[in-house]
């Protein structure tokens, strides 16, 4: 099988062999070939709280987190991993400068999570910002163990493709896709790109390419929408991206909240905040004790 890398599977153990042999996907919503693209056009000011860590050298939008607190970040660890852009200093000051609706913001600190010390850890990590957002409302965490047969809404910038001839070019636009989830289980969620005919297949029906790694799944309540899981990988079935049957791997959100509360804090309590080093000048990134 061709399988694209995929760093998040576990609480955390069933997961080695996906761990081991599914990719990280980057920037793009890939959508149906029957649907008119501006179908899948959306604003951003929807979707405040997710935002870009990156550019490419293009200018196009690459890898993606949402505000989940006032303080508090969730992206996939390997954007942090494999982007060392974010051990960087910028030249403005101390901690890593990115845009939250529109307004600077910097990130003075990486949490990734630690795994069990067998299996590779999950792909997930909290992004500490130096000072709390209050234009923007942090997303609320999806904490049900429901997901399976729920749908959820992928939002993305970058480049698109559609699910007959696969990827295409990047040209930065915003786009939502939609998708049902067909499994939740050893710390996934997953779902497949059903093609046009398929009894499954939804309106808006997508997956996430090149440049969304890091990104939301969101599910609609009754209190609004929730956060349930965040972008880390494909199984590209043996064929190319972004073609109909691939299968697409987030890390579930449900199976994490108890970590994510030690930090973010939850309505238990104010969270664990303290835990996390404090810099000053150049910040060290990564492991934080």
């Amino acid at each position: 099988m061709n399988l694209r890398r995929c760093f998040f599977l576990s609480p955390i153990a069933a997961a080695a062999f996906l761990l081991a042999s599914i990719a990280p996907v980057a920037s793009a919503i890939v959508i149906r070939h029957d649907i008119p693209d501006a179908a899948y056009l959306a604003r951003e000011s929807d979707y405040p709280s997710v935002f870009n860590l990156y550019l490419t050298k293009a200018g196009h939008k690459d890898c993606m987190a949402t505000l989940i607190g006032p303080r508090f970040a969730i992206t996939a660890a390997h954007c942090v991993n494999e982007k060392l852009r974010l051990s960087a200093s910028a030249p403005e000051g101390p901690g890593f400068a990115v845009t939250i609706a529109g307004r600077p913001a910097r990130i003075d600190a990486v949490l990734r999570h630690p795994g069990n010390g067998t299996d590779r850890a999950p792909d997930i990590a909290l992004l500490r910002l130096a000072e709390p957002v209050t234009h923007v409302a942090p997303m609320p965490l999806y904490r049900g163990t429901d997901e399976v047969g729920q749908v959820v809404v992928m939002p993305g910038w970058g480049g698109t493709g559609n699910g007959d001839t696969g990827l295409g070019t990047e040209d930065g636009l915003f786009r939502v896709a939609e998708n049902r989830v067909d499994r939740a289980e050893d710390g996934n969620l997953s779902w497949r790109f059903d093609a046009p005919g398929n009894p499954n297949v939804l309106t808006l029906e997508g997956i996430s390419g090149p440049g969304d790694s890091g990104g939301p799944a969101l599910i609609h309540t009754d209190s609004g929408w929730r956060i349930a899981g965040v972008g880390s990988g494909q199984d590209t079935m043996d064929g190319p991206e972004g073609l109909y049957g691939v299968q697409e791997y987030f890390v579930r959100i449900s199976s994490f909240a108890e970590w994510i509360d030690e930090y973010v804090g939850s309505a238990r309590g104010r969270g664990r905040t303290e835990v996390l080093s404090k810099y000053r000048g150049r910040p060290k990134f990564g492991g934080i004790n």
